[in-house]
């Protein structure tokens, strides 16, 4: 049999150069929220798909819409089985997330390079507030490298990443940022000048802040399912997906 596709997707990060695409869809309205969707390959270039670019403040379109009208795949392209989608997307994105999270010293977000710009100002360098700011952040770039050792370990025991592996993703990007904010300080306007070695890193990162799950996503996960906080109150919960918009109004008009 075939399926037919029929929606949007906002945020797919270089969708303009992808062969193939995941997509998770929903296939069964009837089920709750988290039930009922299935994950799809779906070759980029099927009849009906359009991409569009999202133009970042860097210059840059990484950050993509796509666009699924009446596209018609294969029922072979299924992944994970039907109505399993939930299961792999969360596996998918425990992976990029950890990418994101463990990648800061290929990205450029080392306390080395930050640190050779700090001593290249000879105000800065012996500025206690700059000097405190930029211990901080080493310290959360060495602990993140550490954590990247004992994930990578438990990736060769054969285990899939957790939500504690969200924590890294978090602290990689605001570490990255703040250093982003202490250069453009001690720098001045020209940080953000072209050819600035720190323009595309600080025009570039606030965009990152959304890849693998905005930081309040991570944040509320982070606090339920690692540090056994109280969850937030969930009216939806297995509430079937078809009937969420009229209980939506029945809560408004209560």
């Amino acid at each position: 049999g075939t399926w037919t596709l029929n929606g949007q997707k906002v945020w797919t990060t270089n969708a303009q150069f992808a062969s193939y695409g995941l997509i998770l869809a929903r296939t069964n309205p009837d089920l709750p929220k988290h039930k009922g969707m299935t994950m799809f390959i779906v070759p980029m270039d099927a009849k009906g798909v359009t991409v569009r670019g999202l133009r970042q403040i860097s210059g840059e379109a990484e950050f993509n819409e796509v666009f699924f009208d009446d596209v018609v795949i294969d029922g072979d392209s299924v992944v994970g089985g039907e109505e399993n989608g939930w299961g792999v997307g969360l596996t998918t994105l425990m992976f990029e997330r950890l990418t994101i999270g463990l990648g800061s010293s290929s990205f450029g977000y080392r306390a080395t390079r930050f640190a050779e710009a700090i001593i290249a100002d000879p105000t800065a360098s012996v500025d206690h507030e700059v000097r405190h700011n930029f211990g901080e952040l080493a310290a959360e770039l060495e602990a993140i490298r550490w954590t990247g050792y004992r994930s990578i370990s438990a990736l060769q025991d054969g285990q899939i990443p957790g939500p504690e592996f969200g924590l890294a993703k978090v602290t990689t990007v605001n570490c990255a940022v703040r250093a982003g904010d202490l250069i453009a300080d001690i720098v001045g306007p020209e940080a953000l000048d072209e050819s600035s070695e720190w323009s595309y890193m600080i025009s570039f990162l606030p965009g990152l802040k959304s890849a693998g799950g905005t930081e309040e996503i991570l944040r509320n996960t982070i606090g339920e399912r690692v540090l056994g906080l109280p969850p937030e109150p969930r009216l939806d919960k297995g509430i079937p997906f078809s009937e969420l918009r009229s209980k939506e109004k029945e809560g408004a008009a209560a």
